[in-house]
């Protein structure tokens, strides 16, 4: 999926439904603590790794970050964008952290005959 990035730049990502268990225990190797201890680093570090691998091309003039992630001694590609470019990322990544950690539907569809409304979402359509 094409997501729009500030500058006139974008990236494409994997969509949710094309992540695999391996995405999910890359991200648990690497913070095998973070659901006890939900620390800010902690919560980076675990999106970064996820961008690491879903994103798989962009139009900024970097190497991916699966190509230069970054180490202790030099900053990784996703350290190195502009903070309204990097928040952008966070946000085309909501769908796939609630997948791999269970909290919503990353994709919801209507049940059939719901006509996608409830009583918490009432249908904004006219009635006569």
């Amino acid at each position: 999926m094409r997501v729009p990035l500030p500058g006139d730049h974008w990236a494409e990502l994997l969509e949710p439904r094309d992540l695999r268990s391996g995405d999910m225990k890359a991200i648990r190797r690497e913070q095998p603590l973070l659901v006890m201890q939900r620390t800010m680093g902690g919560w980076d570090d675990a999106r970064d790794i996820l961008l690491c691998r879903v994103i798989t091309a962009w139009s900024l003039p970097l190497p991916l970050p699966s190509e230069l992630p970054g180490t202790e001694e030099e900053a990784g590609s996703l350290d190195r964008l502009e903070i309204p470019v990097y928040e952008a990322l966070l946000t085309a990544i909501e769908p796939h952290l609630s997948l791999l950690y269970g909290e919503d539907d990353p994709d919801p569809k209507p049940s059939p005959g719901s006509a996608g409304t409830s009583a918490d979402s009432p249908s904004t359509s006219a009635s006569t």
